[in-house]
């Protein structure tokens, strides 16, 4: 196992398990996920992490790059994921900021580069797809 505070949380998310990757944070520690959810304190990151986590077969990340500097660390991830649906989203790259406190993660946050542009949002009028059936507008 790598001594970096990632390596260790990315191997127990990618174990699928919440209460490992919770374990790993301080008391207080926060945590933001890519899509902007955000959670404090140790019980409101495992609830959120539970909730993501339940949404994945399995799940894959890879560190292509890391820095460290005092109490900072810094990584570029590639991340596969397997949904409860069978479907597969690979290699999208991530960027994991840590700040490490004294008693665990102080603060974590998750970074992610495959969002759609600003300008590009839904207006209701072309459907949607629920799983893998399509929903037409009413």
């Amino acid at each position: 196992m790598s001594d970096s505070p990632i390596a260790q949380l990315l191997e127990a998310v990618d174990r699928l398990d919440a209460e490992a990757v919770s374990g790993q944070m301080s008391p207080e520690g926060s945590f933001q996920t890519v899509d902007g959810r955000r959670a404090s304190g140790r019980e409101q990151v495992r609830a959120l992490l539970s909730d993501f986590l339940g949404a994945l077969r399995s799940t894959k990340h890879v560190i292509t790059a890391e820095w460290h500097f005092d109490d900072a660390w810094i990584a570029e991830v590639t991340a596969s994921y397997e949904l409860q649906d069978y479907l597969q989203v690979n290699d999208v790259p991530r960027v994991f900021v840590l700040r490490m406190a004294s008693d665990g993660i102080g603060d974590l946050r998750a970074y992610g580069a495959h969002e759609r542009p600003l300008s590009d949002h839904r207006t209701g009028e072309e459907g949607m797809w629920v799983g893998t059936r399509w929903i037409p507008p009413l």
